[in-house]
């Protein structure tokens, strides 16, 4: 599971104790996605998780969503782009640190063969791939979800890891579990009242299968 922040979402103290929670109930991945903050801010912030977590001996690998200052300038699992940002960042010759993890933003099947083609010519590690958004949820209120047939014809066409994300819930997990290697949330855990219940909800739902 990969837990993207959103600190809009919640109380300042309900934020740090949700990832901590999620880290303690072993939510692996952590993406850092504070794209309104300055440097300054997010890396106060960032610091501020990685100390609860060491206070309370909890563990989650945290990638860091856009900020190339903050990849660059600590000890991240990785770094998480929208697909333009990449194209971008590989236009200008950006060289990734191959000891961190690559993930990238995608949301239609052009998109995945188009990136197969980069992958092929600049021979290029992509570590995963969010495709959103599989069902509607209040964070794109009024657009139109691009539904389970998304990750379907991925699927056929890419052998990268292929991570859900979009109004992911643990009653609807089941209709996704075969045509992904893993899920994204947001809001149901950092709404959530007990998280540790919610996460068991999802793994419960996710490992049936």
């Amino acid at each position: 599971m990969y837990l993207i922040s959103n600190r809009n979402l919640c109380s300042k103290e309900k934020y740090i104790k949700t990832i901590v929670e999620a880290a303690k109930n072993n939510v692996e991945y952590l993406i850092l996605r504070e794209k309104d903050l300055e440097y300054s801010e997010l890396e106060k912030l960032y610091n501020k998780i990685v100390l609860a977590l060491k206070e309370n001996n909890a563990d989650i690998n945290i990638i860091v969503n856009s900020s190339i200052e903050l990849y660059k300038n600590y000890p991240v699992c990785g770094i998480h782009l929208p697909y333009n940002l990449f194209k971008d960042l590989l236009s200008r010759d950006y060289e990734f640190d191959k000891t961190k993890k690559l993930g990238l933003s995608l949301h239609s099947t052009a998109e995945v063969i188009e990136l197969n083609k980069i992958i092929e010519s600049k021979n290029i590690n992509i570590d995963y791939i969010t495709l959103s958004h599989i069902f509607e949820t209040k964070c794109k209120e009024g657009l139109k979800p691009r539904g389970v047939e998304l990750l379907k014809n991925a699927r056929d066409l890419t052998n990268i890891r292929i991570v859900a994300l979009g109004g992911i819930l643990p009653q609807n997990i089941g209709k996704i579990a075969e045509f992904c290697d893993d899920f994204a949330v947001m809001s149901t855990l950092f709404k959530s009242s007990y998280v540790k219940e919610t996460i068991e909800d999802y793994n419960k739902n996710w490992n049936k299968l």
